[in-house]
């Protein structure tokens, strides 16, 4: 990344840096847009938490506890590398005095997305209760007219034990590290157009691509399709999924979820929805945000989406249109929300300060 020399010219000194530090978290040109992203994400929690009282308090109360621990770990874990691209003379001091600086705010943040994240299963398990599951066969149609073939079978065409453990851990664990850990860094410095940005879009994204979309193109997915529309147009997809170890997670996890559905149970990540693809999505978003950091970091983002939308197709948790829709509706969202990052003061300037240390 390359220095603004009449930012960096005074910053000799790790007193300095400091101050340079401060005083672009106290001048940041953000206009209204946190009152609007605060406002957007109350009235998302409220309508959920009116509507559905009890499922949204069972919800909280499994999200809070979990991710306060988890969290900062997923953190550690992203903010670090991220740091350490950013600003790679000095990426943990860089860290340390952004948690001083900032923590509170951060953790405001944390806890209001840690509400929105609970409003969001609340939504997503009484999908079916508002629109009953009817898009699958028109979604498993289509993707088969557009590939030729049903899609799951070109990405099983090359299996093997080695592929299904490399998808089952980058699906089921680090996507949510991933997920949480840049969440948590943006919350740091969402005194920063850019990192504003990303917090925005991410709340845009629960409520329009995971909730109203979900809603509207209600459906399953293959891994349920046999079971909860009918026939068996994917036995043969969960017997090679049974055929490799690495698929454990895949078997135990779908079982999981349609015992909470058929029996109305509230749990922790409960809630079927296929399309569109919120994993997708998610690392769609991921990509454009670090993109906007370093382009080794977009490379590496852009390169754990695709890895992600492989993952959703081969695991049968999604048709390959759901993780074509999310890439599209999340690069417009990233679009539309570029007006809070561009035309502004440079958004790089406060992790620039910290390369001086």
């Amino acid at each position: 990344m390359v220095l603004s020399g009449d930012l960096l010219e005074d910053a000799s000194s790790l007193g300095q840096a400091r101050w340079q530090l401060g005083r672009l978290a106290r001048c940041p040109e953000l206009g209204n847009v946190p009152q609007k992203l605060f406002g957007l994400c109350l009235v998302y929690i409220a309508v959920a938490a009116l509507i559905w009282p009890s499922a949204y308090y069972t919800m909280a109360q499994m999200y809070l506890p979990r991710l306060f621990v988890l969290g900062p770990l997923g953190f550690l874990a992203v903010a670090i590398p991220v740091a350490m691209a950013l600003s790679p003379k000095a990426p943990l001091t860089f860290i340390a005095i952004s948690i001083r600086a900032n923590g509170l705010r951060a953790a405001i943040i944390v806890i209001v997305f840690i509400l929105t994240l609970s409003a969001f299963t609340t939504y997503k398990v009484n999908i079916p209760d508002i629109v009953p599951f009817y898009c699958d066969e028109a979604l498993a149609d289509f993707g088969e007219l557009l590939h030729g073939q049903a899609p799951w079978r070109i990405v099983h065409a090359f299996d093997s034990d080695l592929l299904a453990m490399v998808v089952s851990v980058t699906y089921a664990k680090l996507w949510f590290l991933e997920w949480f850990g840049l969440v948590f860094f943006a919350a740091l410095l969402a005194n920063q157009p850019v990192h504003l940005r990303y917090l925005t879009a991410m709340a845009l994204v629960l409520v329009v691509v995971g909730t109203v979309m979900a809603t509207l193109f209600s459906s399953v997915g293959p891994i349920f399709y046999d079971e909860l529309v009918g026939g068996d147009r994917y036995a043969e997809l969960l017997e090679v999924l049974k055929q490799r170890p690495g698929n454990e997670h895949v078997l135990s996890y779908s079982s999981y979820l349609l015992a909470t559905y058929r029996t109305d149970m509230l749990a922790l990540g409960s809630g079927i929805s296929a399309m569109p693809s919120m994993h997708v999505a998610i690392a769609t978003l991921n990509a454009c945000y670090l993109g906007r950091l370093n382009r080794w970091l977009g490379i590496a983002g852009w390169a754990f989406a695709i890895a992600i939308l492989f993952g959703s197709v081969y695991s049968g948790w999604h048709y390959a249109v759901d993780g074509y829709v999310s890439m599209l509706v999340v690069v417009l969202i990233w679009r539309r929300t570029a007006s809070i990052s561009d035309g502004k003061p440079d958004p790089f300037r406060l992790m620039q300060a910290a390369q001086t240390l």
